[in-house]
């Protein structure tokens, strides 16, 4: 059901416009006003049945339900505003957009259900040293059993939309949904276990999950803030972007991909493509352009390349290069270059090119010493004249 209506609503946009990227963050901004009323909605309605339900039965345990579904209509208030946000176009101040403001979404859902664990730790604990005996009676199990299928409406409705647009907060509402699960799942167990033996398992059954709600607010807000702070692209991604590049005719290989986050759909793509010196700069120019706009299509990303040339003509050049990263892998085989050329001279040859090295490693700096000693055993002319980078992806 979640992935027709996703189906529809892309159709509808397609027809509006031709715009990959505009389709995409119109898209993000319906999925995510649908989920957001629709949480709305759900969540009123479950306040005003247990708030009747509450009151017909006397049932103080049922209204304080009731008021925390309220409460929870403020994580889709926030996602309806959040979606809305993040879908404004791009403006003076912001030229990039406003997609970033779905991690900040994110974020406030997160501090919503970290505050909820927090409450229900001090409820908990207050139980645990004040027991008191609940009075079960079948309203109030048949509300609860309401509010359990209900939230679990919603948080399949949550997390498929979630997945299909791959949101950081409908998953952080699904979260939250299937926290408001667990929880009314404990509150009726242990009703029912307090009714059928005596047992008074209320407030260590709350203990245990608010802990893990409050598990669930961190886990979220770490991944909000990720790619926020820059985090490393999606490796099927940048996978994908290289198989595109190096599989265009004249293309002889890509360094220095690195993306750019700016948002849900707003990631921005810049690459070297090394190009043989030797084409004509108009054709490679035109080959370029051709991937950059299969990029576009494929990945709706704005792609910026750079052409490197790379002198195919010259028999020596291969030989010194395939000895400079023979010498790179007998450092340490996780070791890589790129943009490898050659100034040759009377009296000694240099070798320029960058070296890429993997987060982590020490002893970057010495690499180019290290590396000239090696290359010096085969000839003494060689010397090495390098760039040591960390690898973007």
């Amino acid at each position: 059901m979640t992935q027709k209506l996703i189906d529809h609503a892309r159709a509808r946009i397609a027809a509006r416009t031709d715009d990959v990227r505009e389709q995409e963050v119109q898209l993000r901004e319906y999925c995510g006003k649908t989920a957001g009323l629709g949480g709305l909605a759900a969540n009123f309605l479950l306040f005003a049945v247990k708030i009747t339900v509450g009151l017909l039965a006397s049932s103080v345990s049922v209204m304080a339900d009731g008021l925390n579904n309220l409460s929870d209509a403020g994580s889709s208030l926030v996602t309806l505003i959040g979606f809305k946000m993040a879908a404004a176009p791009p403006d003076q101040e912001h030229p990039f957009g406003h997609g970033r403001v779905e991690y900040l979404s994110t974020m406030l859902v997160a501090v919503m259900i970290i505050m909820a664990g927090y409450e229900l730790i001090k409820s908990a604990l207050d139980k645990i040293l004040h027991p008191a005996a609940s009075v079960f009676t079948w309203v109030t199990a048949l509300a609860l059993v309401l509010s359990i299928l209900v939230k679990l409406w919603m948080a399949l409705f949550y997390r498929g939309i979630g997945r299909a647009i791959r949101s950081q907060t409908l998953m952080a509402a699904f979260a939250d949904s299937r926290n408001d699960i667990i929880c009314t799942l404990a509150v009726l167990v242990s009703a029912v276990v307090e009714w059928r033996t005596g047992w008074r398992l209320d407030g260590y059954m709350g203990l245990l999950v608010a802990v893990f709600v409050l598990w669930s607010g961190f886990n979220i807000i770490r991944k909000a803030i990720s790619p926020l702070l820059g985090q490393a692209p999606d490796p099927e991604l940048t996978e994908g972007i290289r198989r595109l590049v190096l599989e265009t005719d004249g293309v002889l290989g890509i360094h220095d991909l690195i993306v750019h986050d700016y948002g849900p759909g707003r990631r921005i793509v810049s690459l070297h493509a090394e190009v043989p010196s030797s084409a004509d700069i108009l054709v490679s120019h035109d080959r370029i352009d051709q991937i950059e706009q299969k990029l576009m299509e494929r990945f709706h990303v704005v792609a910026c390349i750079h052409m490197d040339p790379i002198d195919t003509d010259d028999e020596r050049i291969p030989a010194l290069r395939s000895a400079a990263q023979q010498a790179l892998l007998q450092i340490d085989p996780r070791l890589s270059l790129h943009d490898f050329r050659v100034v040759f001279g009377d009296t000694h040859t240099n070798l320029i090119f960058d070296i890429e090295i993997p987060f982590g490693f020490s002893g970057g700096a010495d690499l180019p010493r290290r590396i000239q000693q090696e290359l010096q055993k085969q000839d003494p002319t060689l010397c090495v004249v390098a760039n040591v980078e960390y690898r973007m992806s």
